[in-house]
């Protein structure tokens, strides 16, 4: 597969933090996202064992370099929803060489729009705020 089985080390862009989980502290109060966030954090930190479920999607891989932009669905803790069917997604940028996620957006499919695709917003929030990774979109 893709992601090397070790144990990453993996942090908030500063964009995901100011755009995206603000959001959801306000719209889940108490301790559920405290504990999601936990919980997100923890999961990428084995993505590895993570990679051949349908929690993962290859959003688009480098296999010379080592690294790629991935999809993984969440729920938020103390919901009765699937990951999957909950529409939260975290969008990361992977280094295997580096040993390093770094979670550049964090949103539910609320925050896409009708206008484009899932995957086309991704991208284009992707190549917006972050030109250093706009080299990896589509």
């Amino acid at each position: 597969m893709f992601i090397n089985d070790l144990t990453f080390r993996v942090e908030f862009s500063s964009y995901a933090a100011s755009h995206f989980c603000k959001d959801f502290c306000k719209k889940y109060k108490g301790r559920a996202w405290i504990e999601t966030k936990k919980t997100i954090l923890d999961t990428l930190q084995r993505v590895a064992l993570f990679q051949k479920t349908n929690l993962i999607d290859n959003l688009c891989y480098f296999q010379e370099e080592g690294v790629g932009i991935f999809k993984y669905d969440f729920k938020i803790a103390g919901t009765p929803f699937s990951p999957k069917t909950s529409g939260n997604r975290v969008i990361f940028f992977l280094d295997n060489n580096k040993a390093e996620i770094i979670i550049l957006i964090v949103y539910s499919k609320g925050h896409c729009g009708k206008r484009q695709s899932e995957t086309q917003w991704i991208f284009e929030q992707i190549k917006d705020n972050f030109p250093e990774y706009r080299k990896f979109c589509k």
